[in-house]
């Protein structure tokens, strides 16, 4: 009979993967926040073929802390490669991905694992655990925090069906989740490789998966924004607006209108949401390019949505936020672009 997650041996509490590619400057901060979790934390740092100190760096935080921190030395693999790693290597019994530049706040990570540790049994797991978090804007912590206290039950387990209305706000970042590591193992997940912002698709794609939930109303993640080089500034979406497509796109037909009308009517209603937002954000950004290339990623991309699934492409034209992404006109396409970057200047993403 096969051994509970929590049973294993050697299982920890936590793992976390921090994949690092030319880190050195700032990754040894977001590991120090990791480490302050003690022993039931499963640390492991992915040094995705860095060409920097990384390496070298990792290797010694790992021989400093033995039995919290793991290291991995791979080719170039992109982003989702260390996910990927972590998935398939994690001891833990839930999963988080921290990126090298961010942090965790102490006290967040010690609420989060006093609330890990009272759901370790099989029937007490959540398979999904949400918690907010706070913007950093370089060595200025904490420019604001997001919370999802509005839609979710706190205190206990709970059911999409007991979720209250999601508002526009309320969509999941990658530095707000923790899986729990089985249902991602159930599911063969895996993620894209060799390429940028497939963190829309692990954001996504395992929420019919989750059954079971539990919320944390505290600041656990802190995600620094305002670097240049960071994938989120204009000019680098701008420079990789392909790849970006290609994410969205992904993550729009991953579930077909037929399968998300058997979710509770919650989760789907936040599914489209999210869609119909990062369609929003995407639209944007094809209309900023001004070029050819925009205009023809924007037109292959709402005909790949249609023709996978009308029924679903209908939803999101009846979306207000996807109505106002599949904007073509001068005007609309002014909109836009405008409100897209009034929120880029006030998240402070540069």
């Amino acid at each position: 009979m096969p051994q509970s997650e929590a049973t294993a041996p050697n299982a920890k509490l936590l793992t976390v993967v921090v994949p690092c590619y030319n880190s050195a400057a700032y990754m040894e901060k977001a590991v120090n926040s990791l480490i302050v979790g003690g022993e039931e934390m499963d640390v492991l740092l992915v040094d995705d073929g860095s060409k920097d100190e990384t390496g070298a760096i990792a290797d010694r935080l790992a021989k400093e802390h033995p039995s919290i921190i793991r290291v991995i030395h791979q080719e170039n693999g992109g982003h989702g490669s260390g996910l990927n790693r972590g998935i398939e290597t994690a001891k833990g019994i839930y999963f988080k991905v921290v990126d090298s530049d961010d942090r965790l706040d102490a006290e967040g990570l010690k609420a989060l694992l006093d609330l890990l540790r009272e759901h370790t049994e099989p029937d007490t797991q959540a398979d999904l655990v949400v918690h907010d978090y706070v913007y950093d804007h370089g060595e200025k912590q904490a420019v604001f925090s997001i919370n999802y206290a509005g839609p979710f039950p706190q205190g206990r387990l709970f059911s999409w069906d007991d979720c209250r209305r999601f508002s526009p706000s309320n969509q999941f970042m990658i530095h707000c989740l923790v899986y729990r590591v089985g249902m991602l193992r159930e599911h063969g997940y895996t993620l894209p490789e060799h390429t940028f912002y497939e963190d829309n698709l692990y954001t996504y794609q395992p929420l019919p998966w989750v059954k079971k939930l539990l919320y944390l109303h505290k600041d656990v993640y802190a995600y620094n924004v305002g670097r240049d080089d960071q994938s989120v500034n204009e000019k680098n979406l701008i420079r990789r607006l392909d790849q970006l497509n290609n994410m969205i796109t992904a993550m729009a037909t991953s579930w077909r209108m037929a399968e998300l009308n058997r979710q509770p009517k919650r989760l789907r209603q936040y599914m489209i949401n999210n869609v119909s937002g990062q369609l929003w954000s995407l639209c944007a950004l094809h209309h900023i390019a001004e070029s050819g290339e925009g205009k023809k990623l924007n037109e292959t991309m709402w005909r790949t949505i249609r023709d996978w699934d009308a029924d679903f492409y209908k939803a999101i034209l009846r979306n207000p936020i996807g109505r106002m992404a599949h904007w073509q006109s001068g005007i609309g396409k002014r909109v836009l672009v405008s409100a897209y970057r009034l929120g880029h200047k006030v998240m402070k993403f540069g």
